[in-house]
């Protein structure tokens, strides 16, 4: 008997397909049922036959659905699935790669994405919804909010704290005991130290606040 729940990617895009690609071949826990993305011609052009079954503002959670979204804009991320999660109190699950490290000490919510080569320590705590990508390592007793977007080639050292809704490019690292505010963009390659306050965007080494021109 099939015990497997039906899992719908938000966004058909080739983050979508990336995700499916962590958990189509011979999945114990989820069958894929289709992606959910209002775009007509989002698919146009992939050799590969992929289904859309609905839009995820309007989609109608069967009994059996359990959901992912597959947004890499944390505000974006919010926005197609504020539906599902309050209108219909759907199930998002949390998408692990196999090769990823992840310690059985950890704390991980519900809608996380945790990549290939992942490494995360023990005593970490990552909130709800927040995507880790290949290659990043999370130090022990690391503190990261809901709604993250961490990108690949991370660092993030023992002990830092990260807000709700912070974007990490990739090849960042944050220091021991960092602290970033809630809705901090930090721009790639840049070295964060001490603390970042909420809603501004840093770059460089040190990170500093930058201002687009």
């Amino acid at each position: 008997m099939d015990t497997r729940r039906d899992l719908l990617i938000v966004s058909a895009g080739g983050y979508g397909r990336e995700i499916l690609g962590y958990i189509e071949d011979d999945n114990p826990v989820f069958r894929f049922k289709g992606f959910l993305d209002n775009r007509a011609d989002i698919l146009k052009g992939i050799p590969r036959h992929f289904s859309i079954v609905g839009d995820p503002l309007t989609y109608v959670p069967g009994p059996n659905d359990v959901f992912f979204a597959a947004l890499g804009d944390p505000q974006q991320r919010r926005k197609y699935t504020a539906a599902l999660r309050e209108v219909h109190n759907a199930t998002f699950v949390t998408v692990r790669h196999p090769r990823a490290n992840v310690s059985r000490h950890a704390n991980i919510g519900l809608g996380c994405m945790i990549g290939p080569g992942v490494g995360i320590s023990v005593e970490v705590q990552i909130g709800g919804f927040t995507h880790i990508q290949e290659y990043t390592v999370i130090g022990h007793d690391a503190r990261i909010g809901e709604w993250c977007q961490i990108n690949s080639h991370c660092t993030i050292a023992g002990g830092a704290r990260i807000g709700d809704s912070v974007t990490i490019h990739p090849n960042c690292v944050v220091t021991n005991k960092a602290s970033i505010g809630d809705g901090v963009t930090v721009g790639p390659g840049s070295v964060v130290m001490g603390r970042i306050p909420p809603g501004i965007t840093v770059l460089g080494n040190p990170a500093r606040r930058f201002e687009f021109r």
